[in-house]
């Protein structure tokens, strides 16, 4: 296709990606695809900081609530469903805005990985239900896969473990499909925590922890929950009664997403075609420069 740019807008939680992207989007005409592992399913709204019907309203957005609870998804399948996406888009004679803070998911479309979908094996999720990453990580060592990266995911251990029963070592060439101006947007440690502890307590606030109580009623089961991991995780550990106080719960919620935060810029900062906005001055006015710059080359 003769235009096949896209933009993609990276950062950590709470550094403001999502709400910088939609303003973008506005300006730009542009569309929103998703690109978080958790706003693929319906119910999950709070604890995944989903945009409003009013903003799916005002910019067209892709590949949120497109699963029901429990469902499995993997890497594959958010490939695929966002390369048609952005493809249709450009068809539209639009401009595809990826955003998200999932960084599998954004270099899976950015360098166009070649992918092998495994179909996701139950009873092996069902052994690896009980066991903490660490104990995952020893069971690929053995399996002789000892290229781990230190901040991989839950989701990615368990994927990569699939794989790998299956005889799966390696990805094929990445063969990249469109031309991607890559932003990012994060804050320095002090004022990215504040920021993390703002939104946290304005979510338990609005009802976060009730928003799982109903998943829990829709039929969400524990391993779900689980997997998804954070907000969810945690909160469910909560209402079964494994912490001491609502508080307790609170601190090591706010704590959890913070190393969350440090181990998503330790992936990013991996990334050299990042280009990191200025938080400290006028991002948005910075960031429509470069866009418009970018989308002018030939």
């Amino acid at each position: 296709m003769a235009n096949n740019k896209v933009i993609a807008i990276v950062g950590t939680n709470a550094s403001g990606k999502s709400a910088l992207g939609f303003e973008l989007a506005k300006h730009f005409n542009a569309e929103i695809v998703s690109a978080d592992s958790r706003q693929v399913y319906k119910h999950l709204d709070l604890g995944t900081g989903k945009v409003t019907q009013d903003e799916m309203c005002e910019v067209r957005h892709h590949l949120i609530d497109i699963l029901e609870l429990n469902e499995p998804f993997s890497l594959a399948q958010y490939q695929a469903l966002a390369y048609q996406a952005i493809d249709e888009i450009i068809t539209r004679g639009a401009i595809p805005f990826l955003v998200g803070g999932t960084g599998l998911y954004i270099r899976s479309i950015v360098n166009g990985y070649n992918l092998a979908d495994v179909p996701p094996d139950e009873r092996l999720r069902a052994e690896l239900a009980g066991k903490t990453d660490e104990e995952q990580r020893r069971i690929l060592l053995s399996m002789g896969d000892i290229d781990v990266p230190k901040n991989i995911s839950s989701r990615s251990l368990l994927r990569r473990i699939e794989k790998r029963r299956r005889g799966i070592t390696a990805e094929n060439e990445n063969i990249p499909r469109y031309d991607v101006l890559l932003l990012g947007l994060t804050w320095d440690k002090e004022e990215l925590h504040k920021r993390i502890e703002t939104r946290l307590d304005k979510r338990i606030q609005q009802g976060m922890i009730e928003e799982v109580e109903r998943v829990i009623t829709l039929g969400a089961t524990a391993e779900f929950l689980e997997r998804l991991g954070l907000e969810y995780r945690l909160i469910y550990r909560y209402l079964m009664g494994k912490y001491e106080s609502r508080q307790a719960f609170r601190d090591d919620l706010f704590k959890e997403i913070r190393h969350f935060a440090k181990r998503q810029m330790t992936w990013f900062r991996k990334d050299t075609n990042i280009i990191w906005l200025d938080s400290n001055g006028d991002y948005f006015t910075e960031a429509k420069r470069l866009i418009g710059d970018f989308l002018l080359l030939e």
